[in-house]
């Protein structure tokens, strides 16, 4: 059974990875009406929205300058550096994430 830090340390780790990678999602708005000859609902009208949520960099600052041990000054970092960080950051959480799920999985046998 995982315990309750493992659990926390996944969802933290999933949230942090969708903070630095960014989020599309799609919300649908449906309209319904009655029927007049059966009296069920029927849709009317429906509407997909598609939502984007960019890469928050000020996560990813965050996340790096806690690894790193305040070490580094991103005033000075190119985009081109912050973007390589920001994918060494999604790699080194994958793997973590994968590790948890490991355990977990050891866990559960």
């Amino acid at each position: 059974m995982q315990s309750s830090e493992e659990t926390l340390n996944l969802e933290t780790f999933k949230a942090l990875k969708t903070l630095i990678s960014g989020l599309t999602t799609k919300e649908t708005t449906t309209e319904y009406s009655v029927d007049d000859e059966t009296g069920k609902l029927k849709i009317v009208k429906q509407k997909i929205n598609e939502k984007s949520l960019p890469p928050n960099v000020d996560i990813l600052k965050l996340v790096y300058n806690h690894l790193m041990d305040y070490r580094v000054d991103y005033d000075k970092l190119s985009d081109e550096e912050l973007e390589k960080e920001k994918e060494r950051l999604l790699k080194e959480l994958k793997e973590k994430e994968s590790a948890c799920r490991k355990n977990k999985n050891q866990n559960q046998v």
